[in-house]
């Protein structure tokens, strides 16, 4: 069972890195325009840099990142989770509420650019096309809480916050790349590459919320 801690600023480096890496590129550049598709938070929409910087508190203790090779104790329920065409990227009881639950994505072709191997990016998983966190229910059966994809963040099938296509190929999604805390409140979040396997915008995710029971979006200032 991971140790059970709050979520600080130092997750807070690893999930807004993307947008460190933005302030480099051209200011100048044409901002994509965001797709017609519905969001329940439309505030948090994610265009392009600056895209607005995720609050999360600062009195909070650091997150525990899971390893891209590292696969936790897996307790009984988590093996059926997902099919075969899923990579798990953590396998155990990641929102500690008892039941077995999984992150998994499917590979993308793309291979990840050089800002992922500098030490502040060496956690991202990836790159994938798409993720999801599973979970079992009462019955043990698989339940999607979280789906995360090249057109956004959905819960169920709200659209959260969105990923748009642009003409311009540098802020064009065609691939994600995974971070996963495994410190309670657990948080994945999800850093948008264009086909540079490059970062152009800053990163989305969820946090568990322990009174909703629920996941959560922080992007956005949320």
């Amino acid at each position: 069972m991971v140790p059970k801690a709050w979520i600080t600023g130092a997750f807070a480096l690893a999930l807004l890195a993307g947008l460190a890496l933005s302030a480099c590129t051209n200011r100048s550049a044409t901002r994509p325009t965001p797709t017609s598709e519905s969001s329940i938070m439309s505030e948090a929409i994610v265009t392009a840099y600056p895209a607005p910087a995720t609050a999360i508190p600062a009195t909070v203790a650091p997150p525990t990142i899971a390893p891209a090779t590292a696969t936790p104790i897996a307790p009984p329920g988590t093996e059926s989770l997902v099919g075969p065409e899923w990579t798990v990227a953590y396998r155990g009881d990641l929102n500690a509420d008892g039941r077995a639950d999984v992150v998994a994505y499917k590979p993308a072709t793309i291979t990840p650019g050089a800002t992922f191997k500098r030490p502040e990016y060496a956690a991202y998983i990836g790159a994938a096309s798409e993720a999801v966190i599973v979970q079992a229910d009462t019955t043990g059966r698989p339940q999607m809480l979280v789906m995360m994809n090249l057109a956004g963040i959905m819960f169920g099938k709200q659209l959260a916050v969105s990923f748009p296509p642009s003409s311009n190929a540098t802020y064009n999604p065609v691939a994600l790349m995974l971070l996963i805390g495994t410190a309670q409140p657990a948080t994945v979040a999800v850093l948008p590459i264009n086909s540079s396997g490059e970062p152009y915008t800053q990163a989305a995710g969820v946090r568990w919320n322990r009174s909703l029971g629920a996941y959560e979006l922080i992007s956005g200032g949320k």
